[in-house]
């Protein structure tokens, strides 16, 4: 009841089943806030301080007939944009489904909306542009612009607060809402050492809106600072802790130890801070007091400019186009979504047939230094790596020639044990020839006795 009691003081009894049956209808305490503000608008536009008096001894042609006037009167009186008045409408529908069981005309009530394309969108006019359950609107995009890479350098440069320096860095490098960054636990991260990164769990207890991201070498150093600083001042640092805290009193243990989350509100309002006082990026709008609103517009939406920023330079880097979108936590459209899961390991480094994360490091890294750093670090590993291709190919050369000749070493003995053979043929040939000479010799001198002893034995005969 802690936010009812921001809006309806006292809380009468009656009011509290309408109460709970409308807060209750939403998931995030974020979105309970902003549509319990949006839901006070409308009583004070009716003139009403009971939440009853919407709904009890009101017949249904009354009740329609006020929101059409409260849509008229928005669209005439307060100039909202036609994107903010389906906000406005989205909540009081909501509220009145939940709490009478009337078939509303709500395809005509629509009509009472306007133009979406002829109106004069003010981004900083109300609070409901974070209604949706990721922190952010997301429909409220039209015609505003990503910050540059040089505004967003000047804001970091400008930026008094490591915190500050730190949600700048965490948004634009891994595209993370508002909404999400604030509820981020150190549990959240786990880093990488291959790439000196972090893998961001956005989300983590939602099963629906849970999804993966990463942020540069260069937020790493920054998150790795400012909890060493925490560290350095007595916090224990746990999991459940905040990755990034309210500002506390050093001195005050109790508050050291029990660090409380920022606030998306509190979140906008540092980068607003660094955006007018201390970079000139913006310039504060005059308030229309008349009319409780801010006159005119800015180019670039407070925070979502860097979730842009984001993706155009992902996407510049030649990010493969459902990856960007995995990173950002959108949904892919259709069928695509129940078929293209990606791994954390794809969606980081990518495959052969598309770039991941990492090949959009260097884009997404915001201070010219870090960036020079990265690309002589990259450069040196390009370096190293073909000196160790280099390295690699002698070493390869080196086992040939040896190879090599062990064969040349192996042909030789072979040819010398041949030529030992050839020799030692050479000599047995030549000791059979001289054998056989001897024979031969031998053998004429045997005949020759043999003739002589025939021819002996004739004469005896003859005699």
């Amino acid at each position: 009841m802690q936010v009812l009691n921001e809006f309806f003081q006292p809380i009468e009894e009656s009011d509290k089943i309408y109460y709970n049956n409308f807060i209750y209808s939403y998931k995030t305490e974020i979105t309970r806030k902003h549509s319990l503000s949006v839901l006070k608008y409308f009583m004070k536009f009716l003139n009403v301080t009971a939440l009853r008096e919407l709904v009890e001894n009101k017949p249904q042609k009354i009740i329609e007939a006020d929101i059409k006037a409260y849509l008229v009167y928005l669209r005439n009186e307060k100039k909202i944009a036609h994107t903010t008045a389906v906000l406005y409408l989205a909540v009081i529908k909501k509220f009145y489904i939940v709490n009478t069981d009337f078939s509303f005309k709500w395809n005509l009530i629509s009509m009472y909306l306007g133009n979406d394309d002829t109106d004069d969108y003010d981004d900083d006019n109300v609070n409901i542009n974070e209604i949706d359950d990721d922190g952010e609107d997301e429909q409220q995009q039209n015609g505003d612009r990503p910050y540059t890479k040089t505004e967003i350098q000047k804001m970091f440069n400008s930026a008094q607060d490591i915190r500050v320096k730190l949600i700048i860095s965490l948004m634009s490098s891994s595209g993370l809402r508002n909404g999400a960054v604030n509820l981020l636990k150190i549990r959240d991260l786990e880093k990488i050492e291959k790439y000196n990164i972090y893998q961001i769990t956005a989300y983590r207890k939602s099963k629906k809106y849970s999804y993966k991201t990463f942020c540069t070498p260069e937020c790493t150093a920054l998150i790795d600072s400012y909890l060493e600083y925490r560290k350095n001042q007595g916090e224990v640092l746990k999991g459940s802790s905040p990755l990034i805290r309210e500002q506390f009193n050093t001195l005050d243990k109790l508050k050291v130890n029990n660090p409380r989350h920022l606030t998306p509100r509190s979140i906008r309002n540092m980068i607003n801070d660094v955006l007018i006082k201390y970079s000139s990026l913006r310039k504060k709008l005059p308030y229309d007091r008349v009319n409780n609103r801010k006159e005119g517009r800015n180019a670039t939406k407070l925070t979502h400019g860097m979730r842009k920023f984001f993706t155009v330079e992902c996407t510049k880097a030649g990010v493969y186009h459902e990856i960007v979108e995995k990173l950002c936590g959108h949904k892919i459209p259709g069928s695509r979504q129940h078929y293209l899961i990606f791994n954390p390991q794809t969606l980081l480094e990518g495959t052969a047939e598309c770039k991941g994360y990492v090949s959009a490091i260097n884009e997404l890294t915001i201070n010219e230094e870090n960036r020079l750093s990265r690309q002589v670090q990259e450069l040196k590993e390009k370096d190293d790596y073909q000196q160790y291709i280099i390295d690699k190919k002698l070493q390869e050369k080196d086992e040939q020639i040896k190879i090599l000749m062990f064969k040349i070493d192996k042909l030789s003995e072979k040819e010398q044990q041949f030529d030992e053979i050839q020799n030692e043929g050479r000599i047995i040939s030549r000791d059979l020839n001289n054998q056989l000479i001897e024979l031969g010799k031998q053998f004429d001198e045997l005949t020759a006795r043999l003739d002589i002893k025939k021819e002996e034995k004739e004469k005896e005969k003859e005699k």
